[in-house]
């Protein structure tokens, strides 16, 4: 999760040193998913996803993004499920894709409901509420 933080905060002020830091952390992650697979993909890829998201290669992010969420789901992490969900849905607002965004907040939604987070749940609600408010209605 370290590496989503470093990207974030390279977001609102692009720095060479964070972007270097999660490409070392992405071989770092490279190297554990040989030995545990079903323990790591998901987030690599995540982590993958969103470097290329922030690098305009939007083919690349968008494969990533469902690599990630499918990864997460086959290992039944539905918390780690519903974070890629978010967060590609987060990216397709960026890149107003607003039913590929919509779409991705209401599985995030679905899952962090399962997995017992009301916290999450409020926040992705809100996400969803901001597509009525704006009277776009692809439920």
């Amino acid at each position: 999760y370290y590496g989503l933080s470093l990207l974030d905060m390279s977001k609102k002020k692009l720095n060479y040193v964070r972007f270097k830091e999660v490409e070392e952390i992405i071989e770092s992650l490279k190297v554990a998913v040989k030995h545990a697979d079903s323990n790591i993909r998901n987030k690599l890829e995540l982590l993958q996803a969103e470097l290329h998201g922030l690098g305009a290669r939007h083919n690349e992010a968008v494969a990533l993004y469902n690599a990630a969420i499918a990864s997460a789901k086959k290992s039944k992490f539905i918390h780690e499920q519903g974070l890629a969900c978010e967060r590609a849905g987060l990216y397709y607002k960026k890149m107003g894709c607003a039913r590929d965004a919509l779409v991705h907040f209401q599985q995030a939604h679905a899952c962090y409901k399962e997995w017992g987070s009301s916290v999450k749940v409020g926040a992705i609600q809100r996400e969803l509420d901001g597509f009525n408010s704006i009277g776009t209605n692809f439920i």
